[in-house]
């Protein structure tokens, strides 16, 4: 019982994900949502950088009405597309750590349940991008998108930022870079 004990007390190395450098040449998008089942509402968090992690432009959406968790997540998607036309992007890699809806937008975006119409916008949206393609990525390194949807949801507000990001992402924006470049 003793050496159970002390192989369950050992301690073995975490291995943590961190934020994914896209290539040259392409801007990432990271995406993340919040959905509170209580009440029906969520929100949406996205940001776009460069392959170096700098910051080019990040938004939050609070959504008073939403169906459920994955329609939430794919307004994610929605408002990342929307924000990186805002911005003039025309190649791009969106990260989403909802699994269900990175599968469903990588096989076309069709999809029989409350999120239709959604990724039926996020179809439109996808073919006025010259390069794009979307992945799943692990929640640790979606943090800055996690973040801000986190944000919109807790104070019920929606806003836009180009160039200069919002101090209350800062911390997670530079954790992903210097983990990224402890790799």
């Amino acid at each position: 019982m003793t050496a159970n004990y002390k192989r369950a007390m050992k301690k073995s190395p975490i291995w943590k994900e961190v934020w994914n450098k896209p290539p040259e040449g392409k801007l990432l998008i990271n995406v993340d949502a919040s959905f509170r089942p209580e009440n029906g509402s969520g929100s949406t968090g996205a940001v776009i950088r460069y392959s170096s992690g700098s910051f080019i432009a990040a938004s939050r959406s609070y959504f008073e009405h939403v169906v459920d968790a994955p329609s939430a997540e794919v307004m994610a998607v929605k408002d990342g597309l929307l924000l990186a036309q805002h911005i003039g992007c025309n190649g791009i890699i969106i990260q989403s750590d909802c699994l269900e809806v990175v599968e469903t937008m990588q096989q076309g975006g069709f999809l029989a349940a409350a999120g239709a119409p959604i990724y039926d916008e996020c179809n439109h949206l996808w073919q006025e991008f010259q390069s794009i393609s979307i992945e799943h990525c692990d929640r640790e390194s979606n943090q800055v998108a996690h973040v801000l949807a986190r944000e919109a949801i807790s104070l019920k507000l929606s806003c836009i930022w180009v160039d200069e990001p919002p101090s209350f992402i800062l911390e997670s924006l530079v954790n992903d870079v210097t983990m990224f470049a402890n790799q």
